[in-house]
């Protein structure tokens, strides 16, 4: 066996990556649970509720307010579009691409978000109010902590 000062000063159980990555799964879990019945998968519903509250939006705002990579969105966007939910028209800029709702995106929008609410609320019902807000004060640390080192 060899020495491994550094290594052996590491506790995994300490690391917040690994951390967030179990609330990720757990939290996921409960929501796709109910959503996949839906044919959703992953950053597709943010993506769809973004794009049905903001009307239009390019592909670029779409990354930076759900902070998905380029790809994903892309991605993402030809599976919805594939689907019938959303259509991408180019933008002022050639090189833009802007994302809005079809009538079958609303509909799916108008049937999925009850059901979102209900999972929404057994999530808040066991968090409670104060960690919801917690997690939304994490979050806003960190991503302004962070912006930068992109």
């Amino acid at each position: 066996m060899i020495a491994t000062p550094n290594f052996d000063q590491v506790d995994p159980r300490e690391c917040v990556y690994g951390k967030i990555r179990r609330l990720d799964r757990i939290v996921n879990g409960v929501y796709m649970k109910e959503i996949n019945a839906f044919g959703l998968r992953g950053s597709m519903l943010s993506l769809l509720f973004l794009v049905g509250k903001m009307g239009k939006i390019n592909q670029k705002e779409i990354g930076e307010k759900l902070v998905l990579d380029a790809s994903t969105v892309s991605r993402d966007i030809k599976k919805l579009m594939k689907k019938g939910w959303v259509t991408v028209e180019a933008g002022e800029d050639a090189r833009e691409r802007v994302v809005s709702l079809r009538k079958e995106g609303y509909i799916l929008l108008e049937e999925v978000s009850p059901v979102w609410s209900a999972v929404h609320a057994k999530v808040v019902a066991a968090l409670g109010e104060f960690s919801v807000q917690q997690i939304d004060q994490v979050t806003s640390v960190l991503a302004n902590h962070f912006k930068d080192s992109d």
